[in-house]
């Protein structure tokens, strides 16, 4: 148990599943989605169900985040609670200014202890980091363990995802270093990775069936060297990408044998919107965490 009364916040770029969130009790921070240019807060006024029926209807879609002014009202609630102390868990720095506000806002609010965490990750990276720093914390760990530990579990997860478009990337700045694939698309299919806190070009296949073998034999490698603590999820976007982030789960799993871990834990989710916003919804991913040692 924490010593101080503790409120852990995420943000919905972390795509938290809501057995997490009902599991630690999390406060959550929506992310806007901008249908047509009318703003929607993601999980608040915009639901994931609510977002893919109407996605491909709409001519523009995009994602700003919470204003400075926003957050300080998140933390003055969570002060007006009685909480003593907020850690406070945002989607990569480089993917969205949440981050940035974040910061700036924790220093309106006297008498209340706030942790900005940047996970460096989105999806199901921000995810991990988040349950990580929330059972450390639990344990009973401080916050300087914690921020010593930080690098660590942020390598500790990898984030692997393919789409047949590349074009909501491009068109909402987050492409970063996968520009160079735009071109290739036609005739290959690209695989993604988060690095260092960016869309980053990790493979390009010849057809979905390579693209789906490469992210599970490369999830596989990465947890062959982390066999700790290794959890794994799935996510996808539109329905037609289920089958996809099956497979690669399916292939995964044949083989998971062959390496020496003795526990895993299964997540499964769907896409939300401040994700989908940014990779466009014919998008899926296989995500995995694991530790070299435990932290």
């Amino acid at each position: 148990m924490t010593e101080k009364k503790t409120a852990f916040m995420v943000d919905s770029g972390c795509e938290p599943t809501l057995s997490f969130m009902k599991k630690y009790d999390l406060e959550f921070v929506g992310i806007n989605i901008l249908l047509d240019g009318k703003r929607y807060v993601d999980g608040e006024q915009l639901l994931q169900e609510q977002f893919y029926a109407r996605v491909d209807k709409v001519r523009d879609f995009a994602t700003s985040p919470p204003s400075q002014s926003d957050m300080i009202k998140k933390y003055q609630a969570l002060k007006a609670k009685g909480y003593e102390r907020v850690i406070d868990f945002h989607m990569s720095s480089k993917l969205s200014q949440i981050f940035s506000n974040s910061q700036a806002a924790k220093g309106f609010i006297p008498g209340l202890e706030v942790h900005v965490i940047d996970t460096n990750h989105v999806s199901a990276g921000g995810y991990f980091v988040a349950e990580k720093v929330i059972a450390m914390i639990n344990e009973g760990r401080s916050m300087s363990e914690v921020e010593a530990a930080l690098p660590e579990i942020t390598q500790s997860a990898q984030v692997l995802l393919s789409t047949s478009t590349l074009k909501y990337f491009v068109k909402n700045g987050r492409i970063g270093r996968a520009k160079g694939l735009v071109g290739t698309l036609l005739r290959m299919k690209p695989v993604l990775i988060i690095d260092d806190g960016m869309v980053t070009p990790f493979s390009t296949e010849k057809g979905m069936e390579k693209a789906i073998k490469r992210i599970a034999d490369a999830s596989l490698e990465f947890i062959s060297q982390r066999p700790h603590n290794v959890k794994i999820y799935k996510a996808y976007g539109a329905d037609s990408n289920k089958a996809f982030v099956d497979r690669a789960f399916d292939r995964l799993m044949s083989k998971l044998h062959q390496i020496p871990i003795k526990d895993y834990e299964v997540i499964s989710g769907r896409g939300w919107p401040t994700v989908t916003c940014h990779t466009g919804p014919e998008v899926f991913a296989l995500s995995v965490y694991g530790e070299r040692s435990p932290i």
